[in-house]
């Protein structure tokens, strides 16, 4: 029997629902953190391993693009996201949510940072 197969047939069910879980429990506390810092819109996932996060370039004085945007966020606050231009389409970047909501926490701290810091006066 292939490993793959294998490993589905025989972990039990209750593993993908802890896991189900989870996702969700830290989609929310994402969902819930990102919504507090002005110019990014967060897109409410359903226990998916990533969120979506609408950038309204209007409230930055010198951010033009959602390549900028992750670029800028990578160099000042050492955080790693996903410009949307990389899934075909503008205006987005995408964070991985399959962590801990205590680094969510912190990511959202970082991101009101880096976003005080380039606000329009």
């Amino acid at each position: 029997m292939a490993a793959l197969p294998k490993i589905l047939k025989e972990v039990p069910e209750s593993h993908f629902d802890g896991m189900r879980q989870k996702l969700s429990t830290v989609s929310a506390a994402a969902f819930e953190r990102l919504s507090t810092v002005r110019g990014v819109t967060p897109i409410r996932s359903s226990a998916a391993m990533y969120m979506m996060v609408r950038i309204d370039f209007a409230e930055f004085r010198d951010i033009e693009n959602d390549v900028a945007f992750c670029s800028k966020l990578l160099n000042e606050q050492n955080c790693l996201t996903f410009p949307s231009k990389c899934f075909f389409e503008d205006g987005f970047f995408r964070m991985i949510i399959c962590t801990t909501t205590e680094v969510i926490n912190e990511f959202g701290d970082r991101l009101q940072e880096f976003c005080d810091a380039h606000y329009k006066a």
